[in-house]
């Protein structure tokens, strides 16, 4: 739904495009790697903004040519990576056994920020901007609603896309990835993002910054000898996998329980996304719809304390993602005395 501001009496025009047109034209527009991209050479300072110090944080590096020849750098206290495609060989060194799925989200949203593109150009949808008489166009929104969980247990599950009043790219969301875009500027006859923001669970503001963003004329070959290829088996691996490979995993595992509420609904339905990494350990849960928020909390710290049986790809360990959808029936706490 857009809204804007419109006094009486002023004159506004509407225009609707459709939603495929908008994003294929804010991606040619914005999209720092493609076929049309310069060579660059970039630097991205990541923080949490509400807390420095923490965990959160990392230095990005990248050197890039095209989409067949890049070198990208990862520098966090818990892990790290140097990661150089050159051809069909692939050079993977990785310090830390877990990728976070809050880093590797800001990965995807700076180098490939709409990854299920194709899925919203299939869509017979238009988006629609409101241009005011001064000049201005509101922003405009795409949503998408399907079910997430298994064939017995699922939950409304919702994607966004939504682009400023100069059709680029404001903000792409979806179980699993969400990225906000901001404080663009000309490059390489292009606009691109400077600032990149995610809100990972309420009170957590993550916060990308450009630090370095340049043109680079004449790339050295050597940052992307790759003198010794890293096997397909040896690199790490994320795999979104269904509600069922999780529930077979985690058999064994203590059903959730839930504890009594202050207020909301005591039955209903939540649903929780969460990364797993290669020895089976869930590392991070996150809310993504629930019919009592109140529930959630209870939810994540259960769930972070699963141990389920590896997932495999092709006898290789692999890190994993999922959205779980649970059924919920508790009763209201007794109120205080």
């Amino acid at each position: 739904m857009l809204t804007a501001g419109i006094c009486s009496g002023q004159r506004v025009t509407e225009t609707s495009v459709p939603l495929g047109t908008a994003l294929s034209h804010a991606l040619e527009q914005s999209a720092l790697t493609g076929p049309s991209a310069r060579p660059f050479h970039m630097k991205i300072h990541l923080f949490e903004s509400t807390n420095p110090p923490s965990e959160y944080r990392a230095e990005i590096e990248e050197y890039w040519v095209s989409p067949q020849q890049w070198r990208r750098s990862i520098d966090s206290p818990k892990f790290k990576q140097t990661l150089i495609l050159s051809g069909d060989q692939v050079s993977e060194q990785n310090t830390g056994d877990y990728y976070p799925l809050w880093l590797k989200n800001f990965i995807t949203g700076i180098f490939n920020p709409v990854p299920n593109a194709d899925q919203w150009n299939n869509l017979d949808a238009k988006i629609t901007q409101i241009a005011l008489p001064n000049g201005q166009h509101s922003d405009a929104c795409a949503r998408m609603k399907f079910k997430l969980g298994s064939e017995t247990v699922n939950n409304d599950a919702f994607a966004n896309v939504c682009f400023d009043g100069a059709g680029l790219l404001k903000f792409v969301g979806s179980p699993g990835y969400s990225m906000e875009f901001h404080d663009y500027k000309s490059f390489a006859k292009k606009m691109i993002a400077r600032r990149y923001q995610d809100d990972p669970e309420p009170g957590t503001k993550l916060v990308a910054n450009v630090v370095l963003l340049e043109e680079m004329k004449k790339p050295d070959p050597a940052l992307f000898s790759i003198g010794q290829p890293t096997p397909p088996g040896q690199r790490l691996q994320t795999l979104y996998v269904g509600q069922a490979i999780i529930e077979q995993a985690a058999d064994g595992q203590p059903a959730l329980a839930w504890p009594p509420v202050q207020s909301g609904k005591t039955s209903g339905l939540l649903t929780m996304y969460i990364s797993v990494d290669r020895q089976g350990h869930v590392r991070e849960a996150y809310p993504l719809n629930s019919d009592n928020a109140g529930l959630q909390d209870a939810a994540r710290d259960q769930l972070l304390k699963w141990k389920l049986k590896p997932i495999v790809a092709k006898d290789v360990p692999v890190q994993a993602e999922a959205g779980l959808t649970f059924r919920f029936e508790t009763t209201l706490a007794p109120p205080p005395k």
